[in-house]
């Protein structure tokens, strides 16, 4: 998001018109100095103390400020056929600030470590599944545990109402998606094994709005004797394929050889929780994608994936096509590693309140996405126009800005349509400082983000003069 797109960004929701503004120049300054950091993002000790004051309003709180993320995101929506919603969750640590809070605060508590503090973030992101480019949020809930709070066996876990429950962001943020992106447009809400939720099955899928969720339990099935996975791996042998596997933590790059498996099923409702009014079962649609012996690498589990869908599978391809959405699923784990180790760094914040920290949570998500649509735009095959990110008047800087960005050879003139996001991402990589030679291989995040930085230093100065100059044409007159 651009300087001109955050006008207005919080025009009827923040209590007040200064704590508008503040917070639109704080998300400026935020994006343009690339850091959390508000001693290093804002440039005068009376921008400091304003950003301060208004993280620390308690007038209102991240939801007011996620509405604006919403809004983007409906804009960019524009009437699409179908959209992927893909749902994660990432915790935020700030144990090495622990001496900055009040130990009563009550926005702060302790996360998956119990000796360690922070809160919880679970934001719904967009994706144009044609183009493979993220258009926003649609939901972002942010919650912190109670020092205080009992243990699973204390409260009863498995007969607990599922509203009173963490599990119930899985639901709660599909269901706000839905609200905010209305018919026709059909959604696929993506989720990963913690979404395996029988109660998410039942109530979110209607009909324009499909689940495709990765298995987590080995369910029974209703009316048989063998569960989930057993079926699975007996179902008829549909197709074998390849794909590509990057190389990672736990995984040696290759080319896998994969099979394919899917069948309809019938999961049974969980016979140790309250079954209420809930179905006996529900039918669903289930797929395996193993790694077959040939490509795994020594001492390596094989890949499998097995997912669950609402979406029916009438011919191999639409598998094929499911399996395609959820691998996209990548595409938030990226987004937390730029808000904190490829980029923003959110957990060096340096505030005393963990409401203050939940908003500059919120305001760290919409920059980061900034950058990632970026990269991501060089990576794609697609035209996919700038005003996505950029507003008209920036791509009048951008031709001033080529004049000095291209050189002399056809290698290093920007290779794409004007005015679309490549041609942008293209120049903003070599304002961070990449050669533009192909053979040098894409810009990461980090040139990306350096390079905006000083896009936006330049593009701000070139607005004020032409902002001057137009004034003293109209004195003139």
């Amino acid at each position: 998001m651009t300087q001109k797109e955050y006008i207005g960004y919080f025009e009827n929701i923040l209590p007040d018109p200064r704590s508008a503004r503040r917070a639109e120049k704080l998300m400026i300054d935020l994006l343009k100095e690339g850091t959390v950091v508000v001693n290093k993002f804002c440039q005068t000790h009376t921008e400091k103390i304003g950003a301060y004051r208004m993280l620390a309003n308690e007038s209102f709180g991240y939801e007011e400020l996620a509405e604006g993320s919403y809004r983007f995101c409906k804009k960019n929506v524009n009437k699409k056929r179908h959209l992927l919603c893909i749902q994660d969750t990432t915790e935020t640590n700030y144990t090495t600030h622990e001496l900055r809070f009040n130990d009563r605060d009550p926005d702060i508590g302790p996360i998956t470590n119990k000796n360690s503090i922070g809160f919880f973030c679970h934001p719904m992101l967009v994706i144009d599944p044609e183009n493979q480019l993220p258009l926003g949020f649609s939901s972002i809930n942010i919650w912190n545990r109670s020092w205080e709070m009992k243990n699973r066996r204390e409260r009863d876990y498995k007969n607990q109402n599922i509203k009173e429950k963490e599990s119930y962001r899985w639901i709660r943020s599909a269901e706000e998606t839905k609200i905010l992106i209305c018919s026709p447009t059909s959604l696929t809400i993506i989720g990963d094994r913690e979404s395996d939720i029988y109660e998410e099955f039942v109530s979110v899928p209607d009909s324009r709005t499909h689940l495709l969720i990765r298995s987590s339990y080995d369910r029974k099935l209703y009316g048989e004797k063998q569960n989930l996975f057993e079926k699975l791996s007996n179902s008829k042998l549909r197709a074998t394929y390849k794909i590509d596997i990057p190389s990672g933590p736990k995984r040696t790059k290759r080319t896998a050889n994969m099979s394919l498996r899917y069948d309809r099923v019938k999961i049974s409702h969980p016979i140790n929780r309250v079954k209420g009014n809930k179905p006996d079962y529900v039918e669903l649609w289930a797929i395996e994608a193993r790694e077959l012996p040939e490509s795994v690498p020594e001492k390596e589990d094989p890949i499998i994936w097995r997912l669950l869908t609402t979406h029916e599978i009438r011919v191999i391809t639409d598998a094929l096509t499911y399996i395609e959405w959820y691998s996209q699923r990548w595409l938030i784990e990226e987004l937390f590693h730029i808000i904190k180790t490829k980029g923003f760094c959110i957990e060096s914040a340096q505030l005393e309140t963990g409401a203050a920290l939940k908003k500059l949570c919120v305001m760290t998500m919409q920059a980061a996405l900034t950058v990632m649509t970026l990269k991501l735009s060089l990576q794609n095959q697609h035209k996919i126009m700038a005003s996505l990110v950029f507003p008209e008047e920036y791509l009048l800087f951008f031709d001033i800005l080529m004049g000095d960005l291209e050189g002399k050879t056809a290698k290093l003139k920007n290779p794409y349509e004007r005015g679309t996001i490549k041609w942008t991402a293209w120049a903003i990589a070599r304002l961070g400082g990449w050669s533009g030679y192909s053979s040098q291989g894409p810009p990461g995040y980090i040139t990306l983000k350096d390079g905006l930085d000083r896009f936006n230093d330049k593009v701000e100065t070139y607005l004020s003069v032409m902002k001057f100059l137009n004034k003293k044409d109209v004195y003139k007159d």
